[in-house]
Formats: structure tokens, sequence, C-alpha cells
């Protein structure tokens, strides 16, 4: 008898510790009850699921690894979220907007952190909305859609900023679009930034606000920074800015692989973005090495306000740079290049780029059409059929399948 109550007693025990270990679900509808929540779910981890309203701050600080899920039920709106010296947080579905003033997700010191699902949106105020990655290693930014991040904001507007800070960073599958007067993603990272997967359309420029914070429009512009990867993203257009892709500074093995860029947009009809990709800024202190230009489609290319005629700008600084940590282009589809200066002549290899309109810096490289449908995928009798420099391609092209064994040039593989 003694030991059957023994047994049961010890039954019922791992019972209660097997439902103490599983994750608790919380919900919430203040500011002060999600504090509580995150302090009761701080060791064990859980979720967190804010009820419909505007929250104008919360946060969350040191916490154990077990991960903590915060989820938006539907007409969420946060206007200030701080990610300080925490780890292992997951944040999805619900707004990022200004409520009060400025709208931020800011990350500083946080670790192991996924978002996902979110909007970032400023639309019809005169304040601003953004993700702002100070410093942390092992961020996700996915899913999510960026617009309007500034449109009448008298400062410079981001939608995503990043500091010397953000290591291991990957955005991955997000939309882009319709900003006034700012950059998409900017700034300056640590290591290992990767841009996947994402579409980028109209940078365009604000209004009633001065010209020098108007003019500045680009899809992407970095300013340092170790191993970047930007591939498999759609780059639509900018106005009034300096490129879709604008690289400069101490931006290192900078890869740009398997991307589309396009010039023209049906909801700007009669426009043309001028360049798509550029390697170096006038005036620069430094610029970025060992960077890898390799099976992009590159539609863009129209005359620039100073002269200009390429797809692809160079800064005539690399002439005095070490060959070995100049830029290699290869394997692209360039709509225009205009004359040998400074791209050909300053590039550490140009090889088997199809160029559509100017000159081509191989002496037997081929300039003229390339017989593209209207997606931009190469048909049966392409020239870039087959034509690509195999040790330079990726394994897979545009749209992640395979390349043959003899690749061909652009972002497209023939199917």
């Amino acid at each position: 008898m003694g030991r059957a109550v023994l047994l049961l007693a010890a039954l019922a025990l791992a019972g209660s510790s097997s439902a103490a270990a599983k994750p608790r679900t919380l919900v919430v509808g203040t500011a002060n009850g999600f504090a509580h929540a995150a302090a009761k779910l701080r060791r064990t981890g859980g979720t967190i699921v804010l009820r419909p309203g505007a929250y104008a701050s919360l946060a969350l600080g040191p916490r154990s690894r077990r991960t903590l899920r915060v989820v938006g039920d539907g007409g969420v709106r946060v206007g200030r979220f701080l990610l300080a010296r925490t780890q292992h947080v997951e944040i999805g579905h619900l707004r990022i907007g200004p409520v009060t003033g400025d709208a931020s997700l800011e990350l500083d010191g946080a670790s192991s952190i996924d978002l996902h699902d979110l909007t970032v949106d400023a639309e019809g105020t005169s304040y601003q909305a953004s993700i702002f990655i100070a410093s942390a290693h092992g961020v996700d930014i996915r899913r999510s859609v960026f617009t309007h991040c500034g449109d009448h904001s008298p400062d410079f507007a981001n939608c995503i900023l990043l500091n010397r800070g953000a290591h291991s960073v990957t955005i991955d599958h997000n939309s882009f679009h319709d900003c006034h007067g700012c950059d998409f993603i900017h700034g300056r990272f640590g290591s290992w930034l990767t841009i996947r997967n994402n579409r980028f359309d109209r940078a365009l420029p604000c209004h009633h606000i001065t010209s020098y914070r108007c003019r500045h429009n680009d899809l992407v512009q970095l300013f340092a920074g170790q191993w970047l990867r930007v591939e498999r993203n759609h780059f639509g257009v900018y106005r009034a800015g300096g490129a879709q892709l604008y690289l400069t500074d101490d931006v290192d093995h900078a890869t740009v692989v398997n991307n589309v860029f396009v010039g023209t947009d049906p909801e700007l009809p009669g426009y043309r973005a001028r360049v798509a990709i550029v390697l170096g800024a006038k005036g620069s202190k430094r610029l970025p090495y060992y960077a890898k230009v390799v099976n992009n489609t590159i539609l863009t290319g129209y005359r620039r306000r100073d002269g200009y005629l390429g797809s692809i700008r160079m800064s005539s600084a690399y002439g005095s740079v070490r060959l070995w940590k100049r830029p290699i282009i290869a394997n692209n589809v360039i709509a225009l290049l205009g004359s040998h200066w400074p791209v050909c002549a300053t590039a550490q290899q140009f090889l088997a780029n199809v160029v559509i309109t100017g000159i081509n810096c191989q002496q037997d490289g081929y300039v003229g059409d390339p017989e593209l449908d209207a997606r931009g995928h190469p048909q049966p009798e392409s020239i870039l059929v087959g034509a690509a420099n195999r040790d330079l391609a990726p394994p897979v092209d545009y749209t992640g399948r395979r390349r043959d064994a003899d690749p061909d040039v652009g972002a497209y593989e023939l199917r």
C-alpha cells in the first residue's frame, strides 16, 4: 500500500513539473501589462499576445535563453520597442508606427532576434518609422513591409538603419516600397550582412523640405562592413538619388549576385532610373575592397545628371588600388556602358559580360540585343545561353534553381 502511494505521488509530481515547463501564453492590453508579462516569462519563455491598440513604448531587457514570442492580435501599433541586452526574442504581426513621435524598433546589445511579419510605416504623419540595429548579433528581419518611413519628416529617414555593432544580420523576403526622401536600407554594419529575396520599389523625392534632404534617395546605401552578400533581390527605381545599390568607404568582401535591376516602373511613366550600382563615392577616404558583381541582370541605365553613361559606376580612385583588391565584374547583363573609363580601366576582371548599349571592356565582348523576354529571361536564341564564366557563376539562379553545367549570363538560367 505504501509503495502505491509513493508511486502515485511521484507521478503527480512529474505531471505538475511537466505542466510548469510548458510555455505559457499571456494576453495583455497595456504597456504596464506587457512589462509584468515579460517579467513573469523572463526565465521560462512563452508568448505575449498584444490586444489591438496603440502602445507608446515597450521594452525587453535581460532574460533567459528560452524563446519569448511577442505577437499582435490584429490592429496593434507600437511607437517604440526597445530590445536592450536581451536574447532569444521573436516579434511578429504588429505595426511599428508613430504614437506620440518617431517610431522605432531598436536593438541595443541584443542577440538571437527574429523579426517577422511586421509593417513599418509612418504614412500620413510628420514622423519616422524604422528598425534601428545599433548593436546586435544574429538578427533575422523577414516577411515584413516597409513603406512611407518618413515622407514628411524634416530629418533624414531610413526604413532600416544599421550601425557598426550589427553582426550576422539577415534581411530576407521583405517588401520595401514608396518611401519619399529616404533610403530603404542605410548605414554601417560590423560583419556578415545578407540582403536576400527582397523587393525594392520607388524611393522617391520628398516635398516641402530642404532640397539636400530630398535629393538623397537610394534603395540600399552602405558605408562600412565586412562580408556583405546581396542576392536574388528585385531592385526597382529611385529618383534624385545616387544608385539602386550604393556601396562606398570600407564595405569589404561584398558579393552582389543573381539580382535583377530594372530602370522603369509603370507607376512612374516616362521616368528611367540612371545607375544600378555604385562602388566608391567621389571623395571617399576609402573604397570597397574585394567586391564581386556576378550574374546580375542589370536593365537600369540612363544618362546621369553629370553626364555619366553607365549602369555601373566605379570610382576612378580604384586605379591606385592594388589589382587584387579591385572589383570583379563577371557574367552580367549590363544595359549601358558608355566608355572604358573608369569601369574597364579600374576593374580587376571584366569577364563574360553582355552589354546592351555602348562598349564592352573585352575586345571580343558582345554588345547588342541579348534577346530577353518581357521579364528579363533569356530566350533560346539568346547570346546569354551557355556564355558565362563557369568558375565565377553561382550554383543557382535568381529563382533558386540550379544552373546548368554551362551556365548562362545574367540572373536567370534558361528553362
